[in-house]
């Protein structure tokens, strides 16, 4: 049940993740001396929309099913709860759609890492109660609740509250921690993530998982709790004090080793987890040296820095995820695309790590160059990621009205999205009039269309076809009738005779030939 879930799922959460590294990818073209200062990336917003989608895509998206892959390798999982996870995914993407155009249009916060509006995490949370009907569904079907189970309830049940009082503006926790090294915080989050290792590990192993070591995950978080209270009802943490209970976390490191071993895992088998727990390794290991006060006052907001949380986001959560999607559908998420991802993802870093180093004074060289290989990495791994998805959506054998589909939904989708995203710049180009207002509405339309002939993809294709033939010929007639009466310029000639033309030939030509 869950590999059909994830394949119907899986390509909307990949557009998700493209458009994420796409606003990635301008940005650091934007560095290097790209004007996107007329279309709706420019440099604040691509950055903040990159790092919002990354936070909160394709990654924490699938990532949320690992309770779930869980359920059903127990024998728990039913058709009632995919159901509501469907319909939390809905929600999940009505999320993210509302939030990049929230970020597109610069309704920002100038917050690092939560920029959005904060009204849309009740939108966030709503989601989670699809997310808590579909949990419950599985756990009345076991006969004796096992602890990891208990956990994920109470987790589910306290997230969406958590969520909404540590975003809010006034006295939110985010907005409390901008400023400051935050060792402590950095504990916290590492720690988030070990919850999620032991059951990674549990679901991929092939015997039975029981975890040993509990010292090294109980010490960390006694050290977490400890930090917080001093924090908030005693003293500001000192830099001594955050810098011991950053070092805390190096108690994790030989805690995954003792789960691996302990749950027989491989790298040919388990590629994704095997890259995730050696990134974390990695920026565990290499946070705690950036920490060391004399290094940290020199790179501390730097490119080294931002290197450094390309690893952690970019392979060590990223692949938690992807060793979900891996699971279930191995022959997408191949280990071939594991080593290539890891292998961009580290020359990213790196590339970023060396630009770090030249702002430090560390090397004296062009720090313009390692930005321009930071940029062709983040290309190069666009393209890895449109094979996956075209791999996924590719027809085996396409027919009349399936190729009318095709060119409708990739013409009006794609154009409508570059035009959406740069038709501030591209109408002075050409001369055309841009109000930047009622154009965007249009453009947003035009996606829509093309969406229909998505739609008409995957069933009713000769009902939906027709649709759109009809909408494109009032809109060709409106576009046409405004030119004729002086109201629009020559671009109104374009999209009536377009619009006009697409719709002919479906009623000429297409309609009722299969």
């Amino acid at each position: 049940m869950l590999k059909t879930f994830l394949n119907d799922e899986l390509p909307l959460a990949l557009v998700w993740l493209i458009f994420g590294l796409i606003a990635g990818l301008v940005y650091s073209l934007e560095i290097l001396g790209l004007d996107g200062s007329q279309t709706l990336f420019s440099p604040e917003r691509a950055r903040s929309l990159h790092i919002s989608l990354m936070l909160y895509g394709f990654f924490p998206l699938l990532l949320s099913l690992l309770p779930f892959a869980l359920f059903e390798k127990e024998g728990v999982l039913s058709v009632n709860a995919i159901a509501h996870l469907r319909r939390y995914f809905v929600v999940w993407n009505l999320f993210l759609l509302f939030m990049s155009m929230a970020l597109l249009f610069g309704n920002m916060r100038g917050l690092p890492f939560y920029d959005f509006p904060y009204q849309l995490n009740f939108l966030l949370a709503f989601s989670g109660l699809f997310y808590l009907l579909a949990l419950i569904d599985a756990l009345r079907r076991y006969e004796k609740r096992p602890l990891w189970v208990n956990v994920s309830l109470i987790t589910v049940v306290a997230a969406p509250i958590v969520l909404v009082i540590l975003m809010n503006p006034q006295y939110g926790q985010v907005e409390q921690t901008l400023v400051g090294p935050h060792g402590d915080n950095t504990l916290g989050m590492s720690f988030a993530l070990l919850p999620l290792y032991y059951l990674l590990v549990k679901l991929v192993s092939k015997e039975p998982f029981a975890p040993r070591w509990h010292i090294l995950w109980i010490v960390p978080l006694s050290g977490y709790i400890i930090s917080l209270y001093i924090r908030n009802f005693i003293h500001p943490l000192t830099y001594n004090e955050e810098w011991f209970f950053q070092y805390l976390t190096l108690l994790y490191l030989p805690l995954l080793w003792r789960w691996w071993h302990d749950g027989a895992l491989k790298f040919e088998y388990n590629p994704y987890l095997f890259f995730s727990i050696i990134a974390f390794v990695f920026v565990d290991i290499e946070g705690n040296i950036l920490f060391i006060p004399q290094i940290r006052e020199l790179i501390h907001r730097n490119d080294l820095v931002v290197g450094h949380a390309h690893i952690a986001m970019g392979i060590a959560v990223a692949f938690m995820a992807l060793t979900i999607v891996h699971r279930s559908l191995p022959a997408l998420m191949t280990r071939t695309f594991a080593t290539l991802w890891t292998t961009l993802i580290a020359l990213m870093a790196l590339s970023l790590s060396v630009a770090g180093m030249v702002e430090t004074g560390w090397i004296h060289t062009d720090a313009q160059l390692f930005f321009g290989g930071r940029s062709l990495f983040g290309f190069l791994l666009i393209l890895i990621v449109f094979q996956v998805l075209w791999h996924r959506i590719k027809p085996q054998h396409i027919t009349l009205i399936e190729g009318y589909h095709w060119i409708g939904f990739l013409s009006d989708t794609g154009g409508g999205l570059i035009l959406l995203l740069a038709g501030g710049w591209i109408f002075p180009v050409m001369g055309w009039h841009f109000s930047g207002t009622y154009e965007y509405v249009i453009f947003a339309f035009m996606i829509g269309t093309g969406i229909v002939h998505w739609t008409g993809l995957h069933g009713d294709a000769e009902r939906l076809a027709a649709l759109s033939a009809t909408i494109r010929s009032l809109v060709a007639s409106v576009f046409a009738a405004l030119y004729m009466a002086g109201t629009l310029d020559t671009i109104a000639v374009l999209v009536a005779f377009y619009d006009g033309v697409y719709a002919m030939i479906y009623w000429l030509y297409v309609r009722g030939r299969e």
